[in-house]
């Protein structure tokens, strides 16, 4: 018995010894692991460009994710947009491998830092960075090189799914399932589909205010139930102070427009109209007299622009107004803004109460290609004027308004550049 007991005082330290190497054991082979998964990426990384897949022993799937993710991690470092799309060719002679011909071609027809890679046997994968409002264009141009490039394939053979970054997600998986289904839609009238971006503050608001109507709603008859889903949906989209587009809903109606007017070859102008003076007219006349002169300073904007141009409301005490004009006219139509607004008298309560706006303008194509370039062009002029104290209006003038940072637009976060 006296053994016993000794015997039983030394288990505890050998349990802890056995225990100690077999945790150095397994935290041995996850390193090993690790390791070999690096150098397996990098691998994967140096031959996917030129090399078929089943020849380095690895699937399409996984060159297509090691792909898909260099350009989602090179993009968001660069803070910029690209798209993927999915091309599928509908012609069993035509062979979806690498060093094929119509795979060669649609090397041919990107850009020197454009990804090309297989999906399956009758689709590739193309990375392109660009803007969502510029891949439509840019893949119908790529699909015609390819067919001309490659003899006996006609273009209506051809189909593309598209799908952007960020807007359409911000996962290779997510984007990879919108381009599927952007595929699925392509037909001979559109060839080249990209699936709606839709603004997800705008989605949000969208469906608690279904919830709420559907919670308080007691009409019975069809008709009833018409007026309610009419409403609800102008809900949605426009404030319900000022009347125009609410700032949840400006991106998605906004680069609609932009595309739309781009693809036709118009001009377009950005109005970034900030309103002054708001914290001395609370402060002397009270919350309510602001929102009375938000209200007339919308109504005098939609009476002197034309119906088919977007007025949305930007973030407190500003507006955006997006216009299908010239930049000569742009400048008739802004200062006839600002001085209709200075000489006004808006009514709140039994008080008129005067002020002004400060107004920056930039225009397509000569002070940028997008929504989001415009936005930020039009918006350093407004910054610009506010911290030298400048209340007019303005074109935007690289060589004076870009002393003033960027300022980002958190809801055209689908095309900043």
């Amino acid at each position: 018995m006296q053994m016993f007991f000794p015997m039983i005082a030394v288990l505890p330290g050998m349990f802890s010894g056995a225990l100690s190497v077999l945790l150095a054991v397994v935290v041995s082979f996850v390193l090993i692991v690790l390791i070999a998964s690096y150098y397996r990426f990098l691998h994967i990384v140096q031959k996917a460009e030129d090399t078929q897949p089943e020849e380095m022993g690895v699937s399409s799937s996984d060159i297509l994710r090691v792909q898909i993710a260099r350009y989602l991690a090179g993009c968001a470092r660069r803070n910029t947009s690209f798209s993927l799309a999915m091309i599928q060719v509908d012609d069993p002679s035509v062979e979806v491998r690498m060093e094929s011909p119509f795979f060669e071609a649609i090397k041919r027809a990107g850009r020197a830092a454009d990804i090309t890679c297989v999906s399956d046997s009758r689709t590739a994968v193309f990375l392109a960075e660009a803007e969502p409002e510029d891949s439509e264009a840019i893949l119908s141009r790529v699909i015609r090189m390819v067919a001309a490039d490659c003899q006996g394939l006609a273009v209506e053979s051809l189909r593309v799914g598209l799908s952007s970054y960020p807007g359409h997600g911000l996962s290779g998986r997510e984007l990879l399932d919108v381009a599927q289904k952007g595929l699925a839609e392509a037909n001979a009238e559109q060839p080249v589909f990209m699936p709606e971006i839709i603004d997800v503050d705008a989605e949000d608001e969208d469906e608690e205010l279904l919830e709420e109507a559907d919670a308080s709603s007691d009409a019975d008859d069809e008709e009833g139930k018409v007026k309610s889903w009419v409403a609800r949906r102008k809900n949605v989209m426009l404030d319900e102070l000022t009347g125009v587009l609410k700032p949840s809903a400006v991106s998605a109606y906004m680069q609609r427009m932009m595309s739309d007017l781009r693809h036709k070859k118009e001009k377009v102008a950005l109005f970034c109209i900030g309103v002054n003076n708001v914290d001395h007219i609370a402060r002397v006349h009270g919350e309510q007299a602001v929102d009375d002169v938000l209200v007339g300073i919308s109504r005098i904007l939609q009476d002197h622009v034309r119906s088919t141009d977007l007025i949305g409301r930007h973030e407190k005490y500003a507006f955006l107004i997006l216009a299908r004009i010239s930049l000569e006219n742009a400048e008739i139509i802004g200062k006839r803004v600002s001085t209709l607004i200075q000489q006004s008298g808006i009514v709140s309560g039994s008080k008129k109460i005067r002020t002004t706006i400060t107004l920056g303008v930039a225009a397509y194509p000569m002070h940028g290609r997008n929504l989001h370039s415009l936005y930020s062009a039009g918006q350093k002029v407004l910054d610009y004027h506010r911290e030298n104290d400048i209340r007019a209006y303005a074109v935007y003038d690289p060589e004076i308004h870009d002393k003033m940072p960027s300022k980002p637009m958190r809801n055209i976060k689908s095309v900043q550049t």
